[in-house]
């Protein structure tokens, strides 16, 4: 019975951390359709790549790692995770409208208006908060 729990708690982190991965990825592809953007949002792109590589890292260790208590380190860094990608999702898609109601156009200067200051420092919160939780358990899980 041990095993299959311990099995279960692998399958979720793997299929937690797989999850992140994709999503991010679609947060990447998001700013990469942002055209002549300034050099803050190719600093969030490769911020938001950062992150994309410490989850699949999660994913790897998680394959690989046999079952301990690090599986509940892991599983509630990801939940921590999850919660800060929701909301990095959540802005980008508010974005996104802004840039759909001007057309096919996808240019920084369309965006500009719909990105108040506040808005991207709050950006840049979540995903330092994701990337920081990522980055501790990597160190705590390595020693």
């Amino acid at each position: 019975m041990e095993v299959l729990a311990a099995a279960s708690s692998v399958f979720a982190v793997v299929s937690l951390a797989l999850q992140l991965a994709d999503n991010v990825q679609r947060l990447v592809g998001f700013w990469d359709s942002v055209k002549d953007a300034p050099s803050e949002i190719t600093e969030i792109r490769s911020e938001l790549r950062v992150l994309g590589v410490l989850l699949k890292r999660i994913e790897i260790d998680a394959q690989h790692a046999a079952s301990d208590d690090g599986d509940i380190l892991e599983h509630e860094c990801l939940v921590i995770c999850k919660g800060s990608v929701a909301k990095l999702e959540k802005l980008s898609r508010e974005l996104n409208h802004e840039l759909s109601r001007n057309g096919i156009r996808r240019k920084w200067s369309c965006l500009r208006k719909a990105l108040q200051e506040k808005k991207l420092a709050s950006y840049w919160s979540e995903l330092e908060r994701a990337k920081s939780t990522l980055i501790m358990y990597q160190y705590l899980r390595n020693g």
